[in-house]
C-alpha cells in the first residue's frame, strides 16, 4: 500500500483529478452504483418514482438513533446480516461486513445469527431452555459452511478470549480496520464493504467534557468512512427526554452528549417501537402527522423507522416493520392509516 509521505500526495491536479473520477466513474458503472440498500421492501429507495431510503455509498456515515430496548441493536445486527448474505448472493469475495460491538460478546452476536437463521428464540437460548433437537440445531447451524462463509466479521470482546484486556477505542478501531484491509502494492485485495458500529456512548471519555469527546468521536467515525471507502453505520443512544414525549420518537439532535450527528452524517434514521411505552390496551395517539395524513400505529409489535435525514435523497418519512427480538427478524409491515377511534382492538 502506497504511504501518504507529504502533503503534496493529497494535492491533485486537474488531470489528476479527473483521471480519478474516471476511474470512479467506470468503478459505480460497473457496479450498479454499488450502494448497499436496507433490504426492506417498503423503505428501500425506488428510482422510477424517487422515493424511499437512497442506499449508501462508500464514505458516507449513517447513524441509527433510539432509546434503550426500542430496538436500535436489532436493526443495526439485521441490516449487517443481509448486507453479508447479500454480497454472497452476487458472488463479491474480496469484502467483508465488519458489525463492531461495545455491547454484548462476540458469542451472543453470533447466536443472534444463529437465531435469525434457524428461528430459535435468543431468548430461550440464553436461559438455556432448548430442547435437544433445537441445541442440536444451534450447532448445525454454527459450524455450516454456508454461515462460515458469510464475511460478517465481528470486533468486540469474547468469551473465548477473555484474558485479553483491550479496551476499545477509536485507535484500536482504526488498527482492526487496517489489519482487515489488505493491500498488494497498490492494489486491496480484501475490502470492508462496510462496518456497524454499536454503538457511541459504550466509547469511554476517560475527561470531563462528555459533549466534546463524543462529538469529536463523531468526526473521527466519519473519517473511518472516508479514510477506508467504506460505509459506516452508527448506533447512537437518545437523550431521556424523548421518554417523556407523547409521541417518543428520535429527532436529529436528541442524540446523547452529541449535537453532532446532523453535521456529520450523511444519513440518520430513528427507531421506536411503540410497545416499549404502551400497554395492550391504551390506544394510540398519530405517531406522526395530521388529520388523513397521520400515521397511527394499531399493533404493539411495530417498529417504526424514520428517516430524518438522507444527503442527496428523500428524508422525512416514516416506514413501519414488524420486529421480533427474540429471532432478530425485520419483516415487511403493510401501512396503514387506522384511526384509533373506530378500530376496537386497540
Amino acid at each position: 500500500m502506497t504511504q501518504l509521505s507529504s502533503a503534496s500526495n493529497v494535492v491533485f491536479t486537474s488531470l489528476e483529478a479527473s483521471k480519478a473520477a474516471n476511474e470512479y466513474v467506470d468503478y459505480i458503472r460497473n457496479n450498479d452504483g454499488d450502494g448497499m440498500p436496507i433490504y426492506i421492501p417498503s423503505m428501500d429507495y425506488n428510482a422510477k418514482d424517487r422515493k424511499g431510503f437512497l442506499p449508501v455509498v462508500q464514505g458516507e456515515l449513517i447513524t441509527v438513533l433510539g432509546r434503550p430496548g426500542n430496538g436500535k441493536t436489532g436493526l443495526m445486527m439485521w441490516w449487517a446480516r443481509q448486507r453479508a448474505k447479500d454480497l454472497v448472493k452476487r458472488g463479491i469475495k474480496n469484502r467483508v461486513v465488519l458489525y463492531l460491538t461495545l455491547e454484548q460478546l462476540i458469542e451472543e452476536l453470533r447466536l443472534f445469527h444463529v437465531a435469525a437463521e434457524e428461528h430459535i428464540s435468543i431468548t430461550d437460548m440464553a436461559a438455556g431452555q432448548l430442547s435437544p433437537e433445537q441445541w442440536d440445531r444451534v450447532t448445525q447451524a454454527l459450524n455450516n459452511p454456508g454461515m462460515l462463509a458469510t464475511p460478517l466479521w465481528f470486533i468486540g470482546k469474547s468469551r473465548r478470549r477473555r484474558k485479553v484486556k483491550q479496551e476499545i477505542t477509536e485507535q484500536v478501531v482504526r488498527k482492526a480496520m487496517t489489519d482487515v484491509e489488505l493491500w498488494q502494492g497498490d492494489n486491496v485485495v480484501q475490502e470492508i464493504d462496510s462496518i456497524f458500529i454499536d454503538y457511541l456512548q459504550r466509547f469511554r471519555s476517560h475527561g470531563g467534557d462528555w459533549v466534546q469527546f463524543y462529538g469529536d468521536l463523531v468526526n473521527g467515525i466519519k473519517n473511518l468512512a472516508e479514510d477506508f471507502n467504506t460505509r459506516v453505520v452508527l448506533g447512537v443512544q437518545a437523550k431521556r427526554e424523548v421518554d417523556s414525549r407523547k409521541v417518543p420518537i428520535p429527532m436529529m439532535d436528541d442524540g446523547q452528549w452529541t449535537s453532532t450527528i446532523e453535521q456529520f452524517s450523511d444519513g440518520v434514521l430513528s427507531v421506536v417501537r411503540p410497545s416499549h411505552y404502551l400497554k395492550p390496551s391504551d390506544k394510540m395517539a398519530p405517531m406522526w402527522g395530521e388529520g388523513k395524513d397521520a400515521l397511527y400505529i394499531t399493533d404493539h409489535q411495530d417498529m417504526i423507522i424514520s428517516t430524518l435525514k438522507r444527503k442527496k435523497g428523500p428524508d422525512n418519512f416514516q416506514t413501519v416493520v414488524r420486529f421480533t427480538p427474540e429471532y432478530n427478524q425485520l419483516d415487511k409491515a403493510e401501512l396503514e392509516h387506522a384511526n384509533p377511534e373506530e378500530d376496537d382492538d386497540g
